[in-house]
């Protein structure tokens, strides 16, 4: 479940942030070069005047990262509520003790598809979290 909604955030992602994130990031890295081109008795007075077109784009990037990882909290939740609901029994091939319960010679894992859904976020996160990155110095 929690690879689906990892899908789900990656495929919001390509097909509406992407794009706009990587437009914001290259008009900062446009405006990094044009103060890196000029001498720098004069490279002050032209971040000033770019200083404000600056602000916006770095607030457009703060802008979409945020929202990307407001949606991903949105869907974890939604899925949350759904593996509770789920009554399935996950069973581990040996005993762990605090983690499973022998049940019919077979080894049942406590809370498994909380366990399991908690375990699919940590190591899905990450995945979908991804960013593009700037070369901005």
């Amino acid at each position: 479940m929690s690879l689906s909604l990892n899908v789900l955030l990656y495929a919001l992602y390509r097909t509406f942030i992407s794009k706009r994130l990587s437009r914001s990031l290259q008009e900062l890295e446009k405006l990094q070069a044009r103060i890196n081109t000029v001498v720098p008795k004069r490279r002050d007075r032209v971040y000033m005047k770019l200083s404000k077109d600056i602000k916006r784009y770095n607030n457009a990037v703060y802008f979409y990262s945020l929202l990307q990882s407001m949606v991903l909290l949105a869907l974890y939740m939604i899925g949350l509520f759904l593996v509770f609901s789920m009554n399935f029994v996950l069973y581990f091939p040996f005993y762990v003790p605090l983690l499973t319960v022998r049940i019919e010679g077979r080894n049942v894992l406590v809370e498994g598809p909380l366990l399991l859904y908690i375990l699919s976020f940590l190591v899905f996160t990450p995945l979908s979290l991804r960013r593009p990155k700037a070369n901005i110095s």
